[in-house]
């Protein structure tokens, strides 16, 4: 009896034994909860679609679960799906909402540091549009002085039109742009309608930015070069006092 009791003692301990422990997260989600990964991968991305730049910015990530949003041409749209570690490199794939006609789904393979990637847009409407291949890249440097000083090429600013003070020109260091224009009718009078037109644009040089517009009935091309005004320090710093391009001029506003 006794013999037969140490018996079942010892299964028993042994089956405790060999379950898993209630608190274990899979070896996959727990790399993925790293707060290291974490401060890597929640950041802006810029890449090249179509002739115009894509930024796709990442802001939320619990566990396999990440989202955010992408601006192109002005068309912003919100991001959500999975993150998965694929040896050295991480898989993002990325679902745009599906209630409008351009969206689609990503699937972005970055490097191990999240530096670089590259991806592929697939269109919900296979009719019309057609598969996208891209290369992506981290966009940091928030702030004026702090992106040009990184050679990002975006940056936070915002712009008054030089003569009425009334357009104004809004650049976010997500990529996106905001022109509010008041066209002129002749030399001192504006038209009273207000223009919403919005973009996305990327800093090619130290001087140019180029502006990626949404569809709109003030410019004839989809794309056009402004040219940036700096302004030198002493001590080496820089930054940026004005926007030209085609006939308008902008000063930095408040």
């Amino acid at each position: 009896m006794k013999q037969l009791t140490a018996i079942l003692i010892i299964t028993i301990l042994a089956f405790q034994a060999c379950k898993p422990s209630a608190g274990k997260q899979p070896e996959e989600t727990a790399t993925i909860n790293d707060s290291a990964v974490r401060g890597k991968i929640l950041d802006t991305y810029k890449g090249d679609f179509g002739n115009a730049p894509i930024y796709i910015t990442l802001n939320y990530l619990n566990h396999q679960h990440i989202a955010g949003y992408n601006v192109h041409k002005g068309l912003r749209r919100n991001l959500h799906g999975e993150l998965k570690k694929d040896n050295n490199n991480w898989i993002v794939t990325l679902s745009e909402p599906g209630d409008h006609p351009f969206d689609g789904k990503f699937v972005i393979t970055f490097d191990s540091a999240f530096n670089a990637g590259k991806g592929t847009w697939t269109p919900l409407n296979t009719n019309t549009l057609k598969e996208k291949s891209f290369d992506i890249q981290r966009n940091s440097g928030y702030g004026q002085q702090a992106a040009i000083a990184a050679g990002t090429p975006t940056f936070d600013a915002f712009f008054m039109d030089e003569k009425f003070y009334k357009s104004d020109f809004a650049f976010k260091s997500d990529g996106s742009c905001l022109l509010q224009l008041y066209e002129q009718v002749n030399d001192s009078t504006l038209a009273d309608q207000l223009l919403r037109i919005r973009g996305t644009y990327e800093r090619t040089s130290d001087s140019t930015v180029k502006i990626s517009w949404e569809k709109n009935t003030h410019f004839k091309e989809p794309n056009i070069e402004g040219k940036l005004s700096m302004h030198h320090e002493e001590d080496g710093s820089e930054y940026i006092t004005g926007l030209t391009f085609e006939d308008l001029r902008f000063v930095t506003g408040p």
